[in-house]
């Protein structure tokens, strides 16, 4: 796969065998040019019928969840269940630098495929495990999803209305924190096998990232303080004041944690709606001073809040170095001016999905940068280009491995 001099992974080969725990880790390594070879079984990728849909060439639907989450991947297909499939993968395997997994722990294994057996070809091989619970432990056989990482790693115990149930996050957070997780941990593995010569085994427990990246408002509370954490609503335990306030039009999102930054909001109010309370010292200091008056400082700002515009607000905050910004629903977000200047979107064409536009760089690299390489590819698209032309495989082969299911 061409992948230019300048991408910061050109020249290492991933082989990904991940459901959606995984997904994103597999694309944000193909869009900094590393060659990912997606594989799903012979009936297609589960994900492929995640919602929502586009309409596809043929009168079919493409999963929009799909097309983003496979960029700049290449797609094959193989049954492992197979004797023949798990043979095609070890070869596969053997010219990797990375592998990355989302089965049930032990289920490589069980197939004969696992790592020991992998770095006998392949001494240098990394293999990314990203489950529920990680691959040791009493939890390591337990079901898992995006709602149970949200819900036992501590992210729902702060989301939502206090005397409300929990809510769910919006989307798959969890499992794309441990994507994210996962990359770097693999890059790290990466890094140290090219000095070492060595592969290792990544192992990934989504439940413990999501501990992780909730440690500001969960559980680290609690280990750095000694405070349980209660849901606030739009806003954020740690953060006081926090969160979504109505203006004339629409809302904006607002969080304070320094004491200037304080002063600085506090000054406002005054200024246009003459309150002297917001200026008492009892308010000034960390947010923790501010926690026991939070619901009259909420009054104080959506005071303020009410007799602007977004715009206004937002213009006028940032101005005075304050966390704000506009609360956009997804067409604002497709049509904002900020993200247009900075070229954010890129437009790609999908085969069968047609031309459509896709969330861009989610950083940007000056040496070697991000780039989206490819669509998300058809079931089955590179079996010759993969199987043929680089394991060798001849071509009466390939028809038999399709008649009989394996590809």
């Amino acid at each position: 796969m061409p992948t230019g001099p300048s991408a910061a992974l050109a020249g290492r080969r991933v082989l990904e065998l991940a459901d959606d725990k995984g997904v994103y880790c597999g694309k944000l390594l193909a869009d900094l040019g590393a060659d990912v070879v997606k594989i799903e079984p012979p009936a297609g990728d589960p994900g492929r019928r995640i919602p929502p849909m586009t309409a596809a060439a043929g009168g079919g639907e493409e999963s929009l969840h799909f097309l983003y989450m496979n960029t700049s991947k290449r797609g094959v297909t193989l049954d492992l269940e197979r004797p023949q499939g798990r043979e095609l993968f070890g070869r596969l395997a053997a010219t990797a630098d990375l592998v990355v997994e989302t089965l049930a722990p032990g289920a490589l294994e069980r197939l004969g495929i696992g790592y020991e057996r992998l770095c006998q070809a392949n001494p240098g091989l990394v293999l990314t495990s990203i489950t529920g619970f990680g691959q040791t432990g009493p939890q390591r056989d337990f079901r898992s999803s995006d709602l149970v990482a949200s819900a036992l790693g501590g992210a729902m115990t702060v989301t939502g209305e206090a005397d409300d149930p929990p809510v769910r996050l919006a989307g798959t957070q969890a499992h794309v924190a441990a994507s994210t997780v996962a990359a770097a941990g693999s890059l790290i593995a990466l890094l140290a096998g090219a000095q070492s010569g060595r592969g290792q085994h990544v192992d990934i427990s989504v439940q413990e990232v999501v501990t992780s990246v909730t440690h500001i408002c969960g559980i680290g509370k609690w280990l750095d303080d000694g405070i349980i954490p209660r849901r606030q609503g739009t806003g954020l335990f740690a953060s006081v004041p926090s969160g979504a306030y109505a203006c004339r039009d629409g809302s904006v999102y607002l969080m304070v944690n320094r004491p200037l930054h304080w002063q600085a909001l506090a000054r406002w109010v005054n200024e246009v709606t003459g309150n002297q309370e917001i200026l008492d010292p009892m308010f000034e200091g960390p947010s923790s001073n501010r926690q026991p008056y939070r619901e009259l400082l909420d009054l104080f700002i959506g005071e303020l809040m009410s007799q602007l515009t977004v715009e206004a607000a937002y213009r006028e905050g940032q101005s005075r170095h304050i966390a704000m910004t506009p609360v956009n629903g997804a067409a604002a977000v497709a049509d904002d001016p900020h993200l247009a200047a900075r070229g954010f979107f890129e437009e790609v064409t999908h085969p069968t999905a047609g031309r459509l536009r896709y969330p861009g760089a989610p950083y940007r690299h000056s040496a070697t940068p991000w780039r989206i390489r490819r669509a998300a590819p058809t079931p089955g698209q590179h079996n010759r280009e993969v199987y043929g032309d680089e394991l060798g495989l001849p071509e009466s082969e390939l028809r038999a491995l399709e008649s009989e299911g394996v590809i």
